[in-house]
């Protein structure tokens, strides 16, 4: 899977170690529903239905800071009224997801010159995008 591969690569520790079994299967749906129908994957009224009642359904486990930011980012997407993301929605999905990715990589106190010089933001920039 083609988008997973892009965008997983980002957490560290790797996607797999970091979300508990349940929060990983909802997010690799999503990238599943992608994969399958590039144009409109997010439009998909059932399926964002489905993503919000297995969401509510997740089990009240511990899990890493980064979690939250990463789901409440696709919460935001399919919460769109009518397949429509605003730009400002689509600014708080990104910036969910940005967060959730540098929090994953974060070992103690980060500064902005700490992250140029990771090269964090520019790798998350090149690999994400929408439609």
């Amino acid at each position: 899977m083609a988008e997973r591969r892009r965008t997983i690569p980002l957490f560290e520790p790797p996607f797999d170690d970091f979300f508990p079994a349940p929060h990983s299967e909802l997010v690799t749906s999503v990238l599943a529903l992608r994969a399958q129908s590039p144009a409109s994957w997010w439009d998909d009224a059932a399926f964002a239905r489905d993503f919000l009642a297995r969401y509510d359904l997740l089990p009240d486990v511990p899990t890493r800071p980064a979690v939250g930011p990463f789901l409440i980012g696709l919460v935001r997407l399919f919460e769109a009224p009518g397949g429509f993301l605003s730009a400002d929605d689509a600014l708080e999905c990104l910036s969910s997801c940005y967060e959730a990715i540098l929090i994953s990589q974060l070992t103690g106190r980060a500064t902005l010159e700490d992250e140029k010089q990771t090269g964090s933001a520019s790798r998350l920039s090149r690999s994400t995008s929408v439609g």
